[in-house]
């Protein structure tokens, strides 16, 4: 038998019961019902079979007592529900593992996995447990409280319903008609979700419920949760409880920032990777598109992220997607919809370095992905676009760059007029394989126009056949 089950017993046991088993213990028995109750609870730390199967032996005589007199006792109790009995021993603890919450941090464990196991074959059944807090976890709940609301606490104590399955971790899950007392105070659920089927019975949502508000929040005395529910076929369940400390979207964000960005040449690789020939395949990938915006909120990513779990390149807005989930837990990648967990998501160091690059236009939705890593800004259909050439190409690579500036001349002025002088100046941007510092592109200029503008009226233009026709542009390189 555990510790917590003994502790539960002895935070039921009577002054005289606890007498008998300090005494047994050669432990003082004088002192009021607190100091003899602190006393037993250190006797269970000493480990001792014969201490233990002492605490038992009084348990087993407490029940056959209050049995005998008609009354309930702590652990096991007999109830009408509708005109059926139900009785249900004390729950029992279970192997089961439940999931991590994000936006929960576990402080303590107070009721490990206990089973919701049937005692009987009527409809109803109810269970009981019992807890007791620390010194510590009062003060640090207590201390959280929101004076602003009265049932509002960051660290708080939260109870857990899940599938008595022990093969893997198991999601938050309630039972059939489950309802919950603490300290005799009904608890409010979640509400069932509506359902149009017919016969089938509404499910609550799947989260934690925070009993903070119905406990006794001292570590002098006990506090019980009491469960009933009603059983289905080939279906058992566990509750548990805990002392967390409640986190924000913020919290969770600042988390994926100390990890650190992931590594812009695994991204790199994977581009390589899906890009890469397939010798049994007819069709060759020469490129891919990938949106720069959020699919969740429409709009450019501020903090692309993706979870190493997901074989896709598109990202998402970690901070828009955190928030989301902190008002409705769902953890569904938006992009392929599968489940994920939240330490699976990283900040993808390449598309940060997209986003925040200045050769990126503002009114550009798309980047196009080389096979060598490199990318280059895509428009939406219907605007301007950037034109590649054998001599006018944007092609931008995360590593170290050299700026080369494309000069095209001006026509020549004509006769008689003054001409607006045009220069088109355009940033190409070239692998450097040089380890020095400092050479990457700090601006882009994308197609900038200038002119100058006339200061005397401009005269009447020559015939045609008297106009200086310009040659072909020479291309100046520019060191």
């Amino acid at each position: 038998m555990s510790d917590q089950e003994l502790r539960s017993m002895v935070l039921a046991f009577r002054v005289s019961e606890l007498t008998m088993l300090l005494s047994f213990g050669g432990k003082s028995s004088a002192g009021r019902k607190q100091d003899l109750q602190q006393r037993a609870l250190d006797v269970i730390k000493m480990k001792n079979p014969a201490i233990n199967a002492k605490i038992k032996e009084i348990y087993k005589a407490r029940n056959l007592e209050t049995s005998a007199l008609g009354g309930q006792n702590t652990y096991s109790k007999t109830q009408s529900h509708g005109g059926q009995s139900a009785a249900s021993e004390f729950l029992t603890q279970t192997d089961v593992k439940l999931k991590k919450l994000p936006f929960y941090d576990v402080l303590a464990e107070l009721i490990k996995p206990s089973g919701l196991v049937p005692s009987s074959v009527d409809r109803f059944q109810e269970g009981l447990v019992q807890f007791s807090l620390t010194p510590q976890q009062a003060t640090e709940i207590v201390s959280s409280r929101d004076l602003r609301k009265s049932d509002s606490y960051p660290v708080q104590i939260q109870i857990r319903f899940a599938l008595f399955e022990t093969t893997s971790e198991q999601d938050d899950c309630f039972p059939s008609n489950t309802g919950v007392k603490v300290n005799g105070k009904a608890v409010q659920l979640p509400n069932p979700i509506p359902t149009n089927k017919s016969g089938v019975e509404p499910k609550r949502p799947p989260r934690p419920v925070d009993i903070s508000p119905y406990c006794n929040l001292s570590p002098i005395g006990s506090n019980s949760i009491t469960v009933s529910w009603t059983p289905e076929m080939y279906k058992n369940y566990v509750v548990a409880a805990y002392v967390v400390r409640k986190l924000s979207s913020q919290d969770l964000l600042q988390r994926m920032h100390k990890k650190g960005p992931w590594p812009i040449d695994y991204t790199k690789g994977l581009i390589k990777d899906k890009l890469k020939v397939d010798r049994d395949s007819e069709i060759a990938l020469t490129s891919l598109r990938v949106s720069v915006n959020c699919p969740l909120g429409k709009v450019r990513m501020a903090i692309p992220c993706r979870p190493t779990t997901c074989s896709h390149l598109q990202c998402f807005d970690a901070s828009l997607f955190l928030q989301m989930n902190e008002r409705k837990p769902t953890w569904m990648c938006p992009v392929c919809d599968k489940t994920i967990l939240y330490d699976n998501l990283v900040i993808d160091g390449y598309f940060t370095k997209v986003l925040d690059s200045r050769l990126l236009p503002s009114d550009f939705t798309e980047v196009e992905m080389k096979i060598d890593g490199s990318w280059e800004p895509k428009i939406i259909c219907g605007k301007p676009n950037f034109r590649s050439t054998d001599t006018d190409k944007q092609i931008f690579d995360l590593e170290d760059v050299e700026e080369v500036s494309v000069v095209k001349a001006a026509p020549a002025a004509t006769v008689g007029t003054e001409v607006k002088t045009k220069h088109v100046e355009e940033v190409l941007l070239i692998d450097s394989d040089s380890d020095e510092t400092g050479t990457h592109a700090s601006s882009a200029i994308s197609a900038i126009h200038s002119a100058n503008r006339p200061t005397t009226p401009a005269l009447p233009l020559a015939p045609e056949s008297s106009m200086v026709r310009p040659s072909s542009p020479d291309i100046i390189v520019l060191d």
